[in-house]
């Protein structure tokens, strides 16, 4: 699979994205990552939606830049919205896991118009009730930060475990750490802290996709009563826990998740 890396600019910095097959036919996907996650975590989804063009979108690229706009789930859905308008992206089908599912029901109900299909996983309208086990690495993160003004590596590594309940191989872990080690870890603060801050449950009326939510039954993060709040509040969702699975299954059941992602995206409508 061939990956176009591509850049929007922004109001003060600007937002990076891997497209993949910009020519196919099929309607777009955009992909959002989670926090402590990174875009490499799509790859297996991208190559499995051979029919359509994929913008893996690099949430942690406003960094490099005057970032202060950008540093919750509404800034970052409106980067995403300027990078559709960039790239003349009318509707497109939106992916988004944890934080990156929480900047998914920002877009779905700011402009419901423009998503045709949603797929929110290991996510909640609000972060409200984060099982203990996660939110406590977090905090540890958050907490070595204020203190040391940096990242932790160990502290980086505890969180990026968390995500999946596999091993990658070494190559792969190095990347999705780097990833995080790489970021101003004060915009990745500042990120968490608005998304903490944010519930969406009053606006999930307002999306009109027709939208599966997804959770890992081994979720160590989101509990099944943040997706039963999705799958209650917008109108046309149904919710499904994979047996096995952690907080990003494109990770730990790349192929599973790609099918049930690609099985959303091309049923046809009631």
């Amino acid at each position: 699979m061939s990956l176009h890396p591509r850049v929007t600019s922004l109001q003060t910095t600007t937002l990076s994205y891997q497209v993949a097959r910009p020519s196919a036919a099929g309607t777009p996907v955009v992909l959002l990552h989670p926090w402590f996650g990174c875009w490499q975590f799509w790859a297996p989804t991208m190559g499995h939606l051979a029919d359509r063009p994929c913008y893996a979108v690099d949430l942690y690229s406003p960094a490099a830049g005057d970032w202060s706009p950008m540093a919750g789930p509404t800034g970052l859905a409106n980067a995403v919205l300027a990078m559709m308008d960039a790239e003349r992206l009318d509707r497109v089908d939106v992916v988004g896991n944890s934080v990156g599912g929480i900047v998914a029901q920002v877009i779905a109900s700011k402009v419901p118009h423009r998503v045709r299909r949603l797929v929110l996983v290991g996510t909640g309208a609000s972060t409200a009730g984060a099982l203990p086990g996660f939110a406590g690495v977090v905090d540890r993160w958050i907490k070595v930060v204020r203190e040391n003004g940096a990242a932790d590596r160990a502290a980086v590594e505890a969180a990026v475990r968390m995500l999946f309940t596999i091993s990658p191989d070494e190559d792969t872990w190095e990347t999705y750490v780097q990833a995080v080690l790489r970021t101003d870890p004060a915009y990745l603060a500042a990120v968490l802290g608005a998304a903490r801050e944010l519930d969406l449950t009053p606006r999930l009326a307002d999306i009109t996709a027709s939208t599966l939510v997804i959770r890992g039954s081994e979720d160590c993060a989101r509990s099944a009563g943040h997706s039963a709040v999705l799958a209650t509040g917008i109108r046309a969702a149904r919710s499904i826990e994979m047996p096995g699975a952690g907080h990003s299954p494109m990770v730990d059941h790349p192929m599973e998740f790609a099918r049930l992602v690609s099985d959303h995206l091309s049923a046809r409508l009631p």
